[in-house]
C-alpha cells in the first residue's frame, strides 16, 4: 500500500502528463480540512493593538471559566426542534450583513457532537451562541464556537471540567480581542462574521 504522500505525487505526476498544470502542494496525514468558508480561529496567531492590549490584559480566565461552563451544561441539557430553528432562521433571515442565514439546510436538523452535544462549528448560528439573548457575544459565548467541540480529550466534555484549558482560553481570548475592533469588549454581529471568515483587521 502507497503512503498518502506517494499516492498524490503519482497523481500529481499522472495529470501532469496529461497536460494539466498542477500546483506544487504537500499534504500531511495529521492535516484536517475546515469547513469551506469555516475559519479556525485557534489556528492564527494575534497582533493586537494597543488598545486590544490593554483589554486583553484585564481579561478574567476566572469569570469567562464560569460562564463558559455553564452554557456548556446548557448545551448538554438542550435539544432543536423544528420550532426552534424556525426562529433561527427568522433571525438570521431579518439580520442584514449576517452570513449565518445561509448556512446549514433549512430542511434538516443541525448536525450534534455525540459527547458534548454541541453543533458542529458551521451550523452554529448567531442565537445559538447568543446565549443570553443581548444581541452580542461575550468572551465565554464566542468560545462557544472557537474552542474545538472536545477541548478536553480523551475523556469527553461531559465527563470532566473544565471544558477549555487555560492554553484554550487564552487562545479565545487573543482571537476574540483581535476582533472586537469597536473595544467594548463584546462581538457585534459583524466583528462576528469578520472572525468567522478569519478576515484580517488593520
Amino acid at each position: 500500500m502507497l503512503p498518502k504522500l506517494a499516492f498524490a505525487s503519482l497523481a500529481t505526476m499522472a495529470v501532469a502528463a496529461c497536460g494539466g498544470e498542477v500546483e506544487e502542494t504537500e499534504t500531511t496525514e495529521t492535516e484536517v480540512a475546515a469547513p469551506v468558508g469555516e475559519f479556525d480561529p485557534m489556528t492564527r496567531e494575534y497582533e493586537l493593538s494597543e488598545d486590544a492590549a490593554t483589554r486583553r490584559a484585564e481579561f478574567d480566565e476566572d469569570a469567562f471559566t464560569t460562564e463558559y461552563d455553564g452554557y456548556r451544561g446548557d448545551i448538554l441539557a438542550e435539544r432543536d426542534s423544528e420550532e426552534d430553528l424556525e426562529a433561527e432562521r427568522q433571525v438570521s433571515a431579518e439580520a442584514t450583513g449576517d452570513m449565518e442565514g445561509s448556512r446549514g439546510n433549512a430542511d434538516s436538523m443541525p448536525s450534534r457532537d455525540p459527547n458534548s452535544n454541541m453543533r458542529k462549528r458551521e451550523n452554529m448560528t448567531w442565537r445559538y451562541l447568543d446565549r443570553n439573548d443581548d444581541n452580542q457575544l461575550s468572551v465565554a459565548e464566542y468560545a462557544i464556537w472557537a474552542v474545538p467541540l472536545d477541548p478536553t480529550e480523551p475523556k469527553p466534555n461531559d465527563e470532566k471540567g473544565p471544558f477549555v484549558t487555560a492554553e484554550q482560553a487564552n487562545k479565545a481570548a487573543d482571537s476574540f480581542f483581535y476582533y472586537d475592533t469597536d473595544g467594548d469588549t463584546y462581538l457585534s454581529r459583524q466583528e462576528f462574521s469578520n472572525a468567522r471568515l478569519g478576515r484580517t483587521i488593520g
